[in-house]
């Protein structure tokens, strides 16, 4: 479609170009006579002369529509595969300056869109439409944990000190969480009081050693609206090759994992 567009542009360049070169041949005969047997030849290179003028406005055109083009796909093949930061980078007024323009503005909205589907609005950490959608990427592979975290009785505290501070409690728990974790782990929000880290297993800390961590981490009260408010959660862990399950029987497993860390817990609190 773009070619043939192209191909018209290029026609009706050449044809403006030999309108061109007509009309100033006759009218520059009007002001100069140009004697009988030259006319014909002095019309014929005016036509030339157009012709090779609107050939020359052509390429520039074209070499400018294609730069453009080019630069444009680019910016939309790195939204495709998942950089929704890319812009386009044309400094340019008129219409190629609005045209800029209005791609970019489109661009930030499908940014701040697509950010508010996939991160949670309490805490601002990605939720589970985000854990979801990176395993259904296909775009990873290698060994990972999937660690699942559940505050242990929260409901308690929305009772005790009203839900305002039950929210301010989880923004702290996701902030805890996310600095507990590497660059090779990342936080989401399920839902509610429960939270999921995915890591990627390499020769550094295991998923044990991570969730020790969190279990420190969780030793110290928080200090929340002038209270001393102690947490402790339950983590289950699930081991997996990216690729090879599901994110549900991954999840599911986990979540199993994480019930049986509660009931351990439970048996040791009452006996």
């Amino acid at each position: 479609m773009i070619t043939n567009d192209l191909r018209w542009m290029l026609v009706i360049y050449i044809a403006l170009g030999v309108l061109m070169g007509i009309s100033f041949s006759l009218v520059l005969n009007q002001f100069i006579p140009i004697p009988g047997q030259l006319f014909l030849f002095f019309m014929i290179a005016s036509v030339f002369a157009g012709s090779l003028l609107g050939m020359v406005n052509y390429l520039v055109y074209f070499y400018f529509t294609k730069i453009f083009i080019r630069h444009v796909n680019q910016v939309l093949n790195s939204v495709r595969n998942g950089d929704l930061s890319a812009r386009t980078q044309f400094r340019s007024g008129g219409i190629i300056g609005e045209l800029n323009r209005n791609i970019n503005k489109t661009l930030v909205n499908l940014e701040h869109s697509q950010n508010t589907i996939l991160h949670d609005d309490l805490t601002r950490i990605p939720n589970r439409q985000a854990l979801q959608q990176r395993f259904l990427n296909g775009d990873e592979s290698g060994a990972c944990a999937l660690l699942f975290i559940d505050v242990n009785e929260f409901k308690k505290i929305n009772d005790t000190y009203g839900h305002m501070t039950g929210d301010e409690m989880l923004k702290s728990i996701a902030a805890v969480l996310q600095k507990i974790v590497k660059k090779t782990a990342q936080v989401y929000r399920l839902s509610g009081d429960e939270f999921v880290i995915l890591q990627k297993i390499q020769d550094g800390e295991s998923a044990e050693e991570l969730g020790s961590r969190i279990h420190h981490a969780f030793e110290s009260p928080f200090c929340q609206d002038g209270h001393h408010i102690r947490v402790s959660v339950s983590i289950g862990v699930c081991e997996f090759e990216f690729g090879h399950r599901d994110f549900v029987s991954i999840l599911d497993e986990a979540d199993q994992e994480m019930y049986k860390a509660k009931n351990m817990r439970k048996v040791r609190l009452q006996s």
